[in-house]
């Protein structure tokens, strides 16, 4: 189901936006980048638990609250770049209002690892955490590449017969890795923040082996509930539509005139977007507890 919703980019926004933009392409910038370190920010503010799956981190904050939710985060970045702050600062949003758990996941990147290797350790990840934490109910949810790491996560738990997430977010997803969409040029005038050239030759860390169970979600059938939240400022819009198009169970809600992943931006629409999830966990919470009852 497309839902549109009306929207703009505020001036804070916009300045934000002209910072971050560059013309380096991403493997350009992850070369200069040095391992992904806690906020201090976070440290000081919560109680944190890392722990650690073959050499990479998932942090786990809220350990003690009384509910049994735990939302399980993947970081944008193009599958190379780290994430930071403004994702830590979600996640503290997301806790406040519904205390529930969450973990933190710092998943390999490319070019140390190429695709198929990022996939399938990112689901090790998750899985050690439903093993550390079994009685939880997990809430995936990612941002931009993070949402392609979802829904390759999410192949694989049907294929391995797993406990399934109890809710799936992806805040402007990418979906298909090879971003060959024939309307992508089209958006792509729009997008402040990603561009095919700031993509260039990432495309070379591509060896997903359809064998492994993991294919491209284009063209693979959902069966679980997603949601997805975009905007129509973002190149990655064209494989929002036909994801949606191609699963009867993705709830996809659009904001005209906004950027990529703008739930990290102060703007109106985000926040609209932040209360919405923090409902939609909520909401679980209920269920979960008149289930047991």
């Amino acid at each position: 189901m497309k839902t549109y919703v009306n929207g703009s980019t505020n001036r804070i926004s916009k300045i934000i936006l002209k910072f971050v933009s560059t013309p380096k392409t991403f493997l350009e910038r992850a070369q200069k980048e040095e391992p992904e370190k806690l906020p201090f920010l976070i440290k000081a503010k919560h109680k944190v638990n890392t722990q650690t799956y073959q050499d990479f981190d998932f942090h786990t904050i809220n350990e003690k609250s009384k509910n049994n939710l735990h939302i399980v985060y993947f970081h944008g970045g193009a599958l190379c770049l780290n994430g930071g702050l403004a994702e830590w600062m979600m996640i503290d949003k997301w806790v406040k209002k519904t205390d529930a758990k969450a973990s933190y996941v710092i998943y390999p990147l490319i070019p140390q690892y190429k695709t198929q290797e990022i996939y399938d350790l990112s689901y090790g990840i998750y899985e050690q955490i439903l093993s550390k934490y079994p009685n939880d109910e997990m809430i995936l949810i990612g941002s931009s590449a993070g949402g392609l790491v979802i829904l390759s996560i999410l192949q694989l738990i049907k294929k391995r017969n797993i406990k399934k997430p109890a809710l799936n977010i992806l805040l402007s997803p990418w979906i298909d890795f090879s971003l060959s969409h024939p309307d992508i040029p089209l958006y792509e005038t729009k997008d402040k923040v990603l561009s095919l050239a700031r993509f260039k030759g990432i495309e070379d860390y591509d060896n997903l082996d359809k064998k492994s169970g993991i294919m491209n979600p284009l063209e693979y059938e959902y069966d679980e509930p997603i949601h997805i939240y975009g905007g129509t400022n973002d190149m990655l819009y064209p494989d929002m539509l036909l994801f949606e198009d191609n699963n009867p169970k993705i709830d996809l809600k659009i904001y005209y005139n906004c950027p990529h992943v703008f739930m990290l931006l102060p703007m109106k629409q985000s926040k609209v977007v932040h209360k919405e999830i923090s409902e939609s966990i909520n909401l679980l919470k209920q269920k979960v507890l008149t289930y047991k009852e």
